[in-house]
């Protein structure tokens, strides 16, 4: 009689793919070919057939820092067939919908007679995942992520770190505020790290109830308010995200270290929790505006850490502008301060208003589509009186301090004239009779004539008295704005840019700024680009010109 044949249970992305999968422990071959180390885990009954409630369902915590980052936590309660779990009584809706636009099913059949069951939904509202149970083996993870933590990472330091990198005057663009708040509450986390342990299991689970929960908000709400949902013991996993986004950022701008090893390992480090932090908060399906920040300072600390030419910053910021969509902040109007608290609008109108530039730049530099475009979406500058009016005839206070703010208004409205210049690239035979060259160039210039004087580098940079970080805000925007003349230029003598005059001396005086900058480095402060970024954005293709120009001569 043959012996049996023994079974061997496939890991859950193999399962899920129906594909063979070759049982190595900890992780499989395939999963490691595509880089899903973090989401290689192998079930501990796997062949065994019964129901078992939500409450009783235990998955092993894999050990190891890195490990961690297989975080599968639902916000919404678990329904029949899905992983085994048991069907609940009362099914939920769908927990975040999100924006619905005007051509949805939602919209479309909106006129038609509420028809929902009362039984499911008794309140008539939708559920979201504030009263959903929180899933022990979530919370058994997030327990080990917080003991790494305390191995791994002194808070006292980060906290010192952090402090004295905002004293030079640099921030997080949009968390920048959250910044004191958020140190305060991760102290109060780890009162004695090194003497006395944390409750890692109760801390996981607060910080998961805290995060499905939802924010509250009403047009009375003031930042003191929104802080104080995600601080002490209202901390969220967000809380955290920020925190070492801040550290990590903190640790590639600040030289307080014995050795370049210490530099890189708290780099990286701060980063990958970072991302388990944001990770674990959006895996509750409970997207908000915090969330939403986190996911663009997380975006622009991959691109400082992996490079703007990494799949992962460029994945990432495609994240940060799905969620944009899904939280319908790209359909701004006049009306919004009749439902949102003055702070959040502002907020928001500077989260479009950021990531939007953003996308027009990775999106120029990489050579690929951009992702957001306006005629699908109606954009209201920070620090105006909310009304949508053509931006090349935006005003500005002549007293308007140069701070993030204004560099964020700025790099919108260049983000609108390269929009236009990249459409350019896509017609033939455009030459300087072409009506759109001539409006595009006329609006570039009406911009810059209506920047406050001391916005506008005229002279040298050695010549600018201003701060640190204010000289590297006023930099980026002069660079952004000859950027915008140089590609207006490519775009009409695309084939030769070697033989345009223009071309050639706009592209000197850009990389004059370049050297410039790099020169007097110790005198700048990282504004919200860095110098790498300003070299190799502006300065390599402004040098590429140049050598062209100089063979061109001989």
């Amino acid at each position: 009689m043959p012996a049996t044949r023994k079974k061997f249970a496939a890991c859950d992305p193999c399962r899920a793919a129906k594909v063979a999968c070759d049982h190595a422990r900890p992780v499989c071959i395939r999963c490691q070919n595509q880089s899903r180390q973090a989401e290689c885990v192998y079930r501990a009954s796997p062949f065994k057939k019964t129901k078992r409630p939500p409450e009783k369902t235990t998955t092993p915590a894999t050990p190891g820092l890195m490990r961690q980052q297989s975080f599968v936590a639902s916000g919404r309660t678990p329904v029949l067939g899905n992983g085994g779990d048991a069907a609940t009584k009362q099914p939920h809706r769908y927990p975040n919908p999100g924006y619905l636009g005007s051509f949805s099913s939602t919209t479309l059949f909106g006129n038609l007679p509420d028809m929902r069951d009362p039984v499911l939904d008794p309140e008539g509202g939708s559920s979201v995942g504030s009263d959903n149970l929180v899933r022990e083996a979530n919370v058994t993870r997030g327990a080990g992520l917080i003991k790494q933590i305390e191995a791994t990472v002194s808070i006292e330091s980060c906290c010192h770190l952090i402090l004295a990198w905002t004293a030079r005057g640099s921030s997080l663009p949009l968390a920048g505020p959250f910044l004191e708040h958020c140190i305060a509450t991760m102290r109060q986390l780890f009162p004695n790290q090194g003497h006395t342990a944390v409750a890692s299991v109760e801390l996981s689970r607060s910080l998961f109830h805290n995060t499905s929960h939802p924010i509250d908000m009403a047009t009375s709400t003031t930042l003191h308010d929104f802080q104080a949902q995600f601080g002490h013991q209202q901390c969220r996993w967000e809380t955290l995200g920020f925190f070492f986004t801040a550290a990590s950022r903190a640790a590639i701008e600040m030289s307080k270290f014995e050795s370049a090893r210490e530099y890189r390992d708290l780099q990286r480090l701060g980063m990958n929790l970072s991302d388990l932090s944001l990770d674990i908060a959006l895996s509750l399906d409970c997207l908000n505006d915090l969330q939403l920040v986190l996911q663009y300072e997380n975006w622009i600390l991959h691109s400082f850490v992996d490079g703007d030419q990494s799949y992962h910053s460029w994945k990432r910021l495609g994240d940060v502008i799905s969620s944009i969509y899904a939280l319908g902040l790209h359909q701004q109007t006049n009306n919004d301060h009749n439902s949102f608290p003055p702070f959040l609008l502002e907020l928001r109108r500077l989260t479009f208003a950021l990531t939007y530039s953003a996308d027009k730049n990775v999106s120029l530099f990489l050579g690929r589509p951009p992702r957001i475009h306006l005629k699908y979406c109606k954009l209201i500058l920070p620090r105006s009186d909310g009304r949508v009016i053509e931006p090349w005839k935006t005003t500005w206070p002549q007293d308007m301090p140069f701070d993030y703010v204004a560099d964020i208004r700025w790099g919108a409205l260049c983000g609108i004239l390269k929009e236009d210049i990249m459409e350019l690239f896509c017609l033939e035979g455009v030459n300087d009779s072409h009506p759109k060259v001539r409006e595009i160039h006329d609006k570039a210039t009406a911009q810059w004539q209506a920047l406050p004087p001391h916005f506008r580098l005229e002279s040298s940079l050695k010549q600018c008295n201003q701060a640190p970080v204010v000289r590297d805000f006023i930099l980026n925007a002069r660079l952004n704005q000859l950027h915008i003349l140089f590609l207006l230029r490519m775009a009409v003598t695309r084939s030769h840019p070697e033989s345009d005059a223009e071309l050639v001396s706009t592209a000197a005086e850009i990389l004059t700024l370049i050297v410039e900058a790099l020169m007097q480095k110790d005198y700048l402060v990282n504004s919200g680009t860095s110098l790498v970024w300003k070299v190799a954005y502006y300065g390599l293709s402004a040098a590429g010109v140049i050598c062209l120009w100089l063979l061109h001569q001989s």
